[in-house]
């Protein structure tokens, strides 16, 4: 970047953030608290200005004067339970004690004064759940819904109760908490998702919409899942996941916990019939040791508060790997603390921080992984924070933050760095594997607040926000064993005609180790009204982002085999950073009807960017990933090791180089001094999601809420790598450059035939080298979908929290949009079907565990929990997770035409025309809690998870067939649900 555009960027930061402070002050961005909202009214309902109001029972202190309206307020609020007090001269003074705040929401409460000196009333009553801020969807889960719900106690599964969100695994007692989940909700996909703790930004720009560590499950307060609305401090449609840790009070209390999960517990991990002839184990738990202690108090009483928590978790699991039994181990420790001061009356101040660390063995062994493939995984992830929430009045707050994260890992093979790799005709992979490190340091600043005023009989409450995030990255990745690696069997059917023993043949990832270097900076600003006049409530809001992304210098050695080919390459960097620029306004409604105000009706008009993610820039990277070539080789000593002389010359078959294709390189300088054979658009568009709400929620009772919910959305603009024939030129492949070369024929798992046309470029036309990264055009994806929930708060000894979801994710794709021009029906892992018009989209769960044949989408979902306690401290507790299968888009490769190389066909009719079988996972919690001197609680509890013990397949192998005929290993069981199995635990409160 030039100076004088360092200079006109800095200045049209500076620039709209003087606008926004003259315009507005603003709310918090990152939801880490709650709001309280009220009037005081005499008893006929007329408003009284003047009476004070003192709020109470966390952190210190607070007092508010109603204004002329009989308004007060109290922001940014830890979540949790407070007690509201109201007096004034000549009418005594009311309590309401038992009033819940919780994140990420905002409580409405009318307190009510009669004159009458000398004399208080006390009222308890249940916190009002409707909230007429509100516009979006989503789901807050409080400590109770932590505490005393069976769950595997991780963020993931908490996610699975989301309505509308889709989760690649059922977590059944933990068995899935050594690894995240990949999860999408409403069309979105897992990139586009946030994560935030205690107001930090933590999202892995990376693995762009991943989580950068774990996590210690009790030292949650509570967590907050939005799915959409009309918040401008949102940027993207994906889930944002809000997590707020506990805090320090005025009184000491903790908690510490042991949990025993036993292979002992289990029920019979069992091979299903089908699949005994080649799969002699399936996975199971070995054992699992989750224990942890946290606690807080003050430091000095209305002034500083601490808090700290420790937590280990044990996972032991037992995972098939091929014919052998192989074990995956994974430790997740944490710890935390944090401070909370009162400085000033009107000035509070927080430090945070967060040590997590994973170290795991067998990462992603598995059926198609055997152990000596498996991934140790270690690497720490510190993140801290600094705090500042100043009132400047009654109208008028501001919180500024600064944080860092830390992130960053490791994955090492347990078969080394010197063993050669190779995958054997099952496809199964030996010897050893990849290895990877990097490095993940985030840098954030923000500025928020709050501001609030009258015009005529409008009250608004105005809010702003300035952030600012640096995401540096640096990846190594490296084949051990030389840098290449052996396929064995595939394309096959060039074997023969290159005078090659089959057995000993097949394809070979020839390359050059990666060390990826690239950094992406994000700033937004955000300003939005909330508008409340009768029972109608607006909201009107805009945010604008800058994002931008750049590839950094880089070098890497040559191939020590094939050097010719492939020297050691130098890239200085990119010359201009890709910039994203972006407006999107955001428009809600709430309308309560009637005069008690029990029935809400919402609407909302959205509109949102995608994240700019790791994945778009370094796709312009000449070395975006280990690069080079593949090729034909024969394993003449049987050594499982490329050997000089070993590779096959394709030019003998009249294929145009002796490779078969490149990948992530230039033929033509593969020292990479010309850089990428893919270009930048600069012009290009964000994608874009824009989205329409309409709502309406009932409150049957103060504690009881029933809701429905329908969303729709479009999504536009996606980014891709177009084809053009000439570099720069802008000549795009098209349909007419291709025909039809050949036919996948088989059968499909059920004895359907398929024929599907296979198209190959015509003569005259090079194979697709040179891609323009840009928008597609002629491509579109539309959701619709419908949420019915009901919430009961915990009161009269119950609570009830559930949801039934409806969805519709398709795209609709026309000529202009089919990946090179090609019309070949191909498989893709972010869409499922290339070139389907208004077909469903199934997204690939890939890259997190050993879920590679895992393709999320489901029509219909659910998920219903509940607690109910019993005299005596017995509490029951339940969680009902049902859905609809996942699909199984069977596909079969073949080698198209001497100038692609190999293409991978979708055969199935549609990509959820097969499904699993639906999903049904029940779990039970029975705690008995006895109290010792009034202070102490003992906690024993044992939880139950699949309690029916289904077993459904998880995973099926979707590969069923080559261009060499019917593959043995297509359409196997890859997973099976685990079986039922039970949590035995002891938990301590003081």
């Amino acid at each position: 970047m030039n100076s004088s555009r360092q200079q006109w960027r800095m200045a049209r930061i500076l620039g709209l953030a003087m606008l926004v402070f003259v315009v507005a002050t603003s709310a918090l961005a990152q939801a880490q608290t709650g709001n309280l909202f009220g009037r005081v009214l005499d008893a006929d309902g007329g408003a009284l200005p003047g009476v004070t109001v003192t709020l109470s029972d966390i952190g210190a202190t607070q007092v508010f004067i109603t204004d002329s309206e009989g308004r007060f307020r109290f922001l940014s609020l830890s979540p949790g339970r407070y007690t509201l007090t109201a007096e004034l001269a000549g009418f005594g003074s009311v309590v309401r004690t038992g009033v819940d705040v919780n994140l990420g929401r905002n409580t409405n409460i009318d307190l009510r004064l009669t004159p009458a000196l000398e004399q208080t009333i006390t009222v308890t009553a249940e916190t009002p759940l409707l909230d007429v801020r509100k516009t979006g969807t989503g789901a807050t889960m409080t400590r109770v819904d932590l505490e005393e719900i069976p769950t595997a106690r991780d963020p993931w599964v908490i996610l699975q109760q989301v309505p509308g969100v889709q989760v690649d695994r059922i977590n059944v007692g933990g068995n899935e908490s050594g690894q995240q989940s990949n999860f999408i909700g409403k069309g979105s996909s897992r990139s586009q998702a946030t994560w935030n703790v205690d107001g930090v930004a933590i999202t892995d720009m990376a693995a762009t919409g991943a989580s950068p560590t774990y996590y210690d499950f009790d030292a949650f307060e509570e967590m907050q899942a939005t799915t959409g609305g009309s918040d401008p401090a949102i940027q993207t449609p994906g889930v944002q996941l809000n997590m707020v840790t506990k805090r320090g009070s005025n009184q000491f209390d903790g908690s510490g916990r042991f949990l025993w999960t036993d292979s002992e517990f289990q029920a019979d991990a069992t091979v299903p019939e089908e699949a005994r002839g080649y799969l002699q184990f399936v996975n199971q738990i070995d054992n699992i040791q989750d224990y942890g202690a946290e606690f807080g108090g003050p430091v000095v009483r209305d002034r500083l508060w601490f808090w700290g928590s420790y937590g280990r978790n044990e996972i032991d699991l037992l995972v098939a790997a091929g014919a052998r039994q192989a074990s995956d181990f994974t430790l997740l420790e944490n710890y935390a603390g944090k401070l909370n001061a009162q400085i000033l009356s009107n000035n509070s101040a927080t430090g945070f921080y967060h040590y997590g660390d994973k170290i795991k063995t067998g990462r992603s062994v598995g059926p198609l992984r055997p152990q000596e493939t498996g991934w140790n995984q270690s690497g720490p992830t510190p993140i801290w924070k600094l705090e500042d929430t100043h009132i400047f009045s009654p109208n008028f707050y501001l919180t500024g933050m600064i944080s860092d994260v830390g992130g960053g890992f490791q994955l090492t093979p347990e078969g080394g760095l010197d063993t050669p790799v190779w995958r054997d005709h099952d496809r199964i992979w030996r010897g050893s594997f990849l290895h990877y490190e990097t490095t993940r340091p985030q840098d954030q600043y923000r500025l928020d607040g709050s501001t609030f005023f009258d015009t005529a009989a409008l009250n608004h409450e105005l809010k702003f926000g300035f952030g600012y995030r640096d995401t540096p990255v640096n990846t190594i990745g490296l084949w051990p064993g030389g840098g290449n690696v052996l396929l064995f069997g595939t394309v096959g059917s060039l074997c023969a005609p290159l005078g090659a023993d089959p057995a000993n043949c097949g394809l070979a990832i020839v390359g050059r180790n990666v060390d990826q270097n690239y950094e992406s900076n994000y700033t937004d600003f955000y300003v939005g009204d909330t508008i409340l006049v009768g029972n109608l409530t607006l909201q009107v809001g805009a945010r604008y982002d800058i994002q931008e992304s750049k590839n950094l210098a880089t070098t890497v050695a040559g191939n020590p085999v094939l050097p010719e080919l492939l020297p050691q390459a130098t890239y200085p960097g990119d010359q201009r950073s890709l910039e994203w620029t972006s407006i999107s306004p955001r428009i809600g409604a709430t309308y309560a009807l009637g005069t008690t105000r029990r029935t809400l009706i919402r609407a909302a008009y959205n509109q949102y960017v995608d994240q700019l993610s790791a994945a778009t820039i370094t796709a312009a990277n000449p070395f975006p990933w280990i690069s080079g070539y593949l090729m034909m080789f024969e394993d003449r000593d049987q050594n499982k090791r490329l050997d000089p002389g070993e590779t096959l010359d394709l030019t003998t078959l009249g294929f145009p180089n002796q490779w078969l294709a490149p990948y992530y390189i230039n033929p033509e300088d593969p020292t990479g001094a010309t850089g990428t054979t893919t270009r930048i658009d600069f012009d290009m568009d964000p994608p874009q999601t824009t989205e329409y709400i309409i709502g309406v929620e009932h409150e049957l009772m103060p504690e009881f809420t029933l809701g429905l919910n329908y969303t729709h959305r479009r999504m536009d603009d996606f980014v891709w790598t177009q084809f053009e024939k000439t570099r720069g030129a802008g000549d795009f492949y098209s349909t007419a450059d291709y025909e039809q070369v050949d036919t996948a024929t088989g059968q499909l798992p059920d004895g359907t035939s398929y024929s599907v046309p296979v198209f190959g470029l015509r003569e005259g036309n090079d194979r697709p080298l040179w891609g323009v990264l840009t928008n597609r055009p002629d491509y579109d994806q539309t959701f619709d979908g419908v949420e019915l929930v009901a919430t009961k708060r915990l009161s009269n000894r119950w609570m009830l929290r559930g949801n039934v979801a409806w969805n519709d994710h398709r795209q609709n794709v026309g000529p202009g949009g089919f990946p090179a021009g090609d019309p070949t029906r191909q498989l893709s892992n972010s869409t499922g079907c290339t070139t389907c018009d208004d077909a469903q989209v199934v997204q690939r769960s890939a890259g997190s565990g050993d879920k590679g044949e895992v393709w999320m989408n489901a029509g219909w979902s659910s998920s219903i929990s509940g607690l109910y306690q019993f005299p005596f401290g017995i509490n029951f507790g339940a969680s009902l997770t049902m859905r609809e299968g996942y699909a199984v888009p069977y596909r079969h490769d073949v080698v198209a035409t001497r100038t692609e190389g190999t293409k991978t066909i979708m055969v199935s009719p549609e990509p959820d025309a097969r499904r699993l079988d639906d999903i049904v996972n029940l779990d039970l919690r029975l705690a008995k809690e006895f109290r010792i001197a009034d202070t102490v609680g003992l906690t024993i509890s044992a939880d139950a998870f699949n309690v029916t013990n289904e077993r459904p397949v998880m995973q099926r192998q979707g590969l069923i067939a080559t261009d060499t005929g019917p593959r043995a290993a297509g359409n196997r069981v890859n997973e099976l649900q685990s079986p039922r199995v039970i949590r035995f635990g002891a938990r301590i409160n003081f």
